[in-house]
C-alpha cells in the first residue's frame, strides 16, 4: 500500500485498504459464480494476506495511540480488535469451504457459501463505518500533523 503524501495527513487514508480488500472479495465471489474454484481460492488467500497485514499494522498503531493519546483512551479498542478477530475467523471458514469445492459441487452449496459471505460483507462494511466515523477521527483529533505523518509512515513500512 503506498504511503500517503498529503500535507494534512489523516488516519482515514488507511481505509483505502478496506476498499481494496472488498474488491478482492468481490473477485472471489465472481469466480465462485463462474465455478472457477482455483481462482476463487487464490483471490480469497490474497484477501486474507492483505487483511492480516492491515490488521497487524492497525493493531500496532492502536497500541501506540491508546497509550499516548488522551482523546483516544475512551474509544472501545476491544470492539475493533474483537471485530478483527471475528473477520479473521470468517475468512478462515470461507477458505476451508472454498477448498472443499470441486466440479461436482451442488449449486446449493455455492448458494449457502455466498449467503454466508454476504453476512461477512455486511459486517465488514459496518466495521469500516465504525473506523471511518469513530476511531480514525478520534486518532486524527488527538494527534498533530507531524505525529500522524510519522505513524502513517511507520504503518506503511511494516
Amino acid at each position: 500500500m503506498p504511503e500517503p503524501t498529503v500535507t494534512n495527513p489523516t488516519f482515514l487514508a488507511l481505509l483505502s485498504a478496506h476498499s481494496a480488500m472488498m474488491g478482492l472479495f468481490e473477485e472471489h465471489q465472481q469466480a465462485l459464480l463462474e465455478r472457477d474454484f482455483g481462482r476463487a481460492l487464490e483471490r480469497l488467500l490474497e484477501l486474507r494476506r492483505q487483511f492480516e497485514d492491515h490488521v497487524q499494522g492497525e493493531e500496532e498503531l492502536f497500541a501506540k495511540l491508546f497509550s499516548e493519546v488522551d482523546s483516544v483512551r475512551g474509544t472501545p479498542l476491544d470492539l475493533f480488535t474483537g471485530e478483527h478477530k471475528h473477520l479473521r475467523e470468517l475468512l478462515g471458514e470461507f477458505e476451508n469451504a472454498t477448498r472443499r469445492l470441486d466440479a461436482g459441487t451442488a449449486g446449493r452449496h455455492l448458494i449457502e457459501l455466498i449467503e454466508e459471505e454476504a453476512l461477512f460483507k455486511s459486517f465488514f462494511r459496518h466495521h469500516d463505518e465504525r473506523e471511518r466515523n469513530l476511531l480514525y477521527p478520534a486518532f486524527d483529533k488527538g494527534t498533530s500533523d507531524e505525529t500522524r505523518r510519522d505513524l502513517l509512515r511507520r504503518f506503511h513500512a511494516h
